[in-house]
Parts: C-alpha cells; sequence; structure tokens
C-alpha cells in the first residue's frame, strides 16, 4: 500500500510553487539610458519619440547609465525577410561581450534573449540592397539595479520549492513504478495462468474426444492383424518364387560377366592399335590457315604503299625533262636536290614496305611448310608403326604400346625443332628387347635349317 503523505506533500510543495507572485516583465526606463538625445536612443518603445530610422548595417548601441538585468531585447522592423538575420551583442558587468544571430520569430519581430547582469547592448542588421528598410521601435525588457535583491530572494525561494518539489515528485514516482511494476507482474502471473488454464481445458477436450477415435482405430487394427497375416502367408509363396527367379538370373549375369569381360579385352586390343597420329589435322589446318588469312591482310598494306610509290616514282620520272622545254636556262643540279628530300623520304617508305611485306610472306610460307611437315611426319609415322609390327608376334602388347609411343614422341620433339631434321634417327626406348627377340628368331631359324641338312644326309 502507498503512503498517502507523500501525495500529500507533493499537493503542498505544487501549491507552494504556485503561491509564488513573479514580477511582471517591464521595459526598462528611458531614463536609465546613455545618450538620450540620440535617435538610435530614442528608438527605445518608452522614449516617447514616434520616429523610425533607416536601417544599416551598422551597430545599434545602447548603453545603460547603471548595470541593469536585461531580460531580452525586441527588434521591431520594416522590410527585413525572415531568412535575414541579426547580430545582436551585449557587454555583461565584467566587461566581456557575447554575440549572437537571431532570425525573425512567427510573431514577426527579432527577440534577443540575454539573462544578464549588462552595462550595454547593441544589434546589426544585415546588408540588403535595393531595399527600403526600417528600424522601428526597439523594447529593453528587464530589472533595475535595485530590483535585483528581490528577484534574486524570489529566484532562491523558487529553488528551494523547486528542490523539496522534485524530491516529493521523486519518491511519489519512485513508488508508482514499484506500484506499476507489481501491477504488470500480477498482470503476468494473470495470464500465465489463464493460457494454462485455456491449454488444459483444451487438452481434455481433445483427449475426450479421441476415446472413441481411438476405440474405432483399435478395432481397426485389430481387422488390419488379421489382413496382414493372410498377405505374409501370400508374401511366403512369392519370395519362394522370386527366389527361383533370382537363382535364373544369377545364371544368367555369370554368363553376361564372361561375355563383358571378353568384350573388354577385345576393345583393350582395338584401343592398342589405335594410330599413332591422326589422320585428319582440322585443328591445325583451321589454325594455320586462319593466321595466313591474317598475315596477308597485314601485307597488303606495305604492298599497296609499295605498289603506290613505285608508281609515283616511275610515272612522274618524265616530268623532269618538259622542264627545259618550259624553263630556259634551268639548273639541272639544282631542281636535283630540290628533289632529294622526296626521293630519300620515298626510299625510306619502299624500303620498309618491302621489308615488312617480306617478313609477313615468309611467315605465311613457313607456316605452309609446318602444315605440310606435320602431314608428312603423320603419314610417315602411322605408316612405319603399322609396317614395323610384321614378324613381331612374339612381343606383348605393353612392349608394342612403349615402342610405338616412343615413337611418336620422338618425331615429335624432331617436328618442334620447326622442320624434320635430315638425319634423324629412331632410337627406340626398348630397343634391347627388340635386338634379343632378333637374335632368337635368328637362332630358331638357324636351328631348323642344320635339322633339315640332317635329314637330308
Amino acid at each position: 500500500m502507498h503512503n498517502t503523505n507523500d501525495f500529500q506533500k507533493a499537493h503542498e510543495a505544487q501549491e507552494n510553487l504556485n503561491s509564488i507572485e513573479f514580477p511582471n516583465k517591464s521595459e526598462l526606463p528611458f531614463e536609465l539610458l546613455h545618450g538620450r538625445h540620440r535617435k538610435t536612443t530614442k528608438l527605445v518603445a518608452n522614449s516617447g519619440s514616434l520616429q523610425s530610422i533607416k536601417g544599416a548595417h551598422r551597430w545599434y548601441e545602447f548603453v545603460f547609465e547603471e548595470p541593469v538585468f536585461l531580460l531580452e531585447i525586441i527588434v521591431n522592423e520594416e522590410n527585413y525577410s525572415t531568412y535575414n538575420e541579426f547580430e545582436f551583442k551585449w557587454t555583461d558587468v565584467g566587461g566581456a561581450d557575447e554575440t549572437q544571430k537571431l532570425s525573425k520569430g512567427s510573431d514577426g519581430q527579432y527577440v534577443a534573449p540575454i539573462n544578464q547582469l549588462v552595462r550595454q547592448v547593441s544589434f546589426r542588421p544585415p546588408q540588403r540592397w535595393r531595399s527600403d528598410t526600417k528600424i522601428s521601435r526597439v523594447k529593453l525588457v528587464g530589472f533595475q539595479k535595485d530590483e535585483l535583491a528581490d528577484f534574486v530572494r524570489l529566484i532562491a525561494q523558487v529553488e528551494s520549492y523547486k528542490a523539496s518539489a522534485k524530491s516529493e515528485v521523486q519518491s511519489v514516482l519512485d513508488q508508482a513504478d514499484a506500484a506499476n511494476q507489481e501491477i504488470l507482474n500480477a498482470q503476468s502471473r494473470l495470464e500465465t495462468l489463464a493460457e494454462n488454464n485455456k491449454a488444459a481445458t483444451a487438452r481434455i477436450e481433445e483427449l475426450n474426444a479421441n476415446i472413441g477415435r481411438l476405440t474405432e482405430e483399435r478395432k481397426s487394427l485389430v481387422e488390419d492383424i488379421g489382413k496382414r497375416e493372410e498377405a505374409i502367408g501370400a508374401l511366403d509363396d512369392r519370395r519362394s518364387k522370386i527366389q527361383d527367379t533370382i537363382s535364373e538370373r544369377t545364371s544368367v549375369r555369370e554368363g553376361l560377366a564372361s561375355e563383358i569381360a571378353e568384350q573388354k579385352q577385345k576393345l583393350r586390343s582395338l584401343e592398342d592399335n589405335v594410330n599413332m597420329f591422326p589422320t585428319e589435322l582440322g585443328a591445325f589446318v583451321s589454325q594455320g590457315g586462319q593466321n595466313i588469312k591474317t598475315y596477308w591482310k597485314l601485307a597488303y598494306v606495305p604492298i599497296f604503299l609499295l605498289v603506290i610509290i613505285t608508281g609515283l616514282l616511275v610515272f612522274n620520272a618524265a616530268n623532269l625533262t618538259t622542264v627545259f622545254d618550259e624553263v630556259e636556262g634551268a639548273n639541272i643540279w639544282s631542281i636535283l636536290v630540290t628533289r632529294m628530300p622526296f626521293v630519300f623520304i620515298a626510299t625510306a617508305i619502299i624500303t620498309a614496305s618491302y621489308k615488312l611485306a617480306r617478313v609477313l610472306i615468309l611467315e605465311i610460307m613457313r607456316i605452309n611448310q609446318q602444315r605440310l611437315s606435320l602431314s608428312k611426319i603423320s603419314i610417315v609415322a602411322t605408316d612405319v608403326s603399322n609396317s614395323s609390327q610384321e614378324g613381331l608376334a612374339d612381343l606383348d602388347d605393353r612392349e608394342i604400346y612403349e615402342l610405338r609411343t616412343d615413337l611418336k614422341m620422338q618425331l615429335l620433339r624432331d617436328h618442334l625443332k620447326e622442320y624434320l631434321s635430315g638425319d634423324f634417327e629412331y632410337q627406340g626406348k626398348s630397343s634391347s628387347g627388340l635386338a634379343g627377340l632378333l637374335k632368337k628368331n635368328t637362332q630358331k631359324n638357324n636351328t631348323e635349317v642344320k635339322s633339315e641338312e640332317v635329314e637330308s644326309e
């Protein structure tokens, strides 16, 4: 339970704050200003003068005869827009200056809150071109020096009441927070109990509904068990039949396995007998043809320049003979000297075009030669590989494969030297095995000859 005395104290603190009467904000007397004869000083609303002055980008100063507590300064103007900012500056009793820039308020006035003990205050409007701006009235709101003691006392009293009220309000708020937390906890527990009760009720209803359904399911399961027992007997009969079928399929599978093994052996033999070199060199021929077309396109430019420059030199050479007919006393040496730069340039172009065209044409010829060379190697290697197997039936597949692979690699290595060298000799990797086989065949033939001679004798 909450203490009602705490709420009573809070109400008393609120009544104390409401009972304080703050003095109304009033304009400072015009007599406190220094230089009251100046036009700027007469802008003060209680000066008795209603004359406005032109608004200019300068400081409008108001100096007090004695320090005053200035709450705010209000400036009424004409023809200044809402985005124009006035700059305010004031000097406190310590001599420090402070400045602040403000825009026009919603009430159409420039209001600068000061709230300090000051000696003077001033403001400066922004620069406006081609605009008839005016400063009509200035209000200085605050307290005189002799009113400060009451004001300070009043502030101290307000602070005391404020602190007491804050303490009482905080205590009440803490108690209210604790009470709210207790209420929330109680509500949470109540909601939990309600949810549990609802879940239990639903579970009871579900169980009651399931009793009848489970009874029917039990009957159905008993009937299903009888049917499944009958199905098991039928499945046993099928299982015996399936086992007989599996036995037959097993014998067939064994026969297929042996046949597959024979076919794999034949496939291996066919793969070993594949030609070592392809008879169709489509990829190489296609790429070589593309390179030749590219080189011919590049060679057209220097050949064209060579033909054009040569034609110009040949057909324009006869023009020199007409100089003697058209120009009397022409000097042949001066004409030749003037023609020398053209001759040098033409010679350089012809030489460069010739060399570039020669390089490209030689490259085209080299590609054609490579294509012919690789074709020759392919034909020769295939023929040699096939013909060299005659009479070597005693060699196993592994030795034949090594001999053919070694022949291919040696031919390709020699081809990478750009051309097949004239002094190429086949150095077989398994030459020792081949020599032994040849020796064995020779001894066998000699033995057969001797036996025939003995029989003849």
